[in-house]
């Protein structure tokens, strides 16, 4: 597994602990001055390099809404599966 450097793990531990989440609400969390409409473009184009390169290192999913990009962490879909799995398991029964 790729290095994480630091930034990433305090953005990946906001992300666990609030998902889904977008950039623009990373940012907030991190205190990131988004009053007006060129610092909130500015932040979100920040955090999402970061939500990117966490998304190529498999350790987020994501999905664009208009132009948010929402992420989750890849460990909740595991969940949802086993989820499923057993959801059918009590069905069959």
């Amino acid at each position: 597994m790729p290095a994480i450097i630091d930034r990433e793990t305090v953005i990946l531990e906001i992300i666990k602990e609030y998902w889904p989440i977008s950039a623009l609400e990373i940012a907030e969390h991190m205190k990131e001055n988004t009053k007006s409409r060129e610092e909130k473009r500015k932040a979100s184009t920040k955090y999402s390099y970061y939500l990117k390169k966490l998304i190529e290192k498999h350790l987020l999913l994501s999905k664009r809404v208009g132009n948010s990009l929402i992420v989750w962490p890849i460990d909740v879909e595991k969940y949802r599966t086993i989820h499923q799995i057993l959801k059918g398991n009590q069905n069959a029964e």
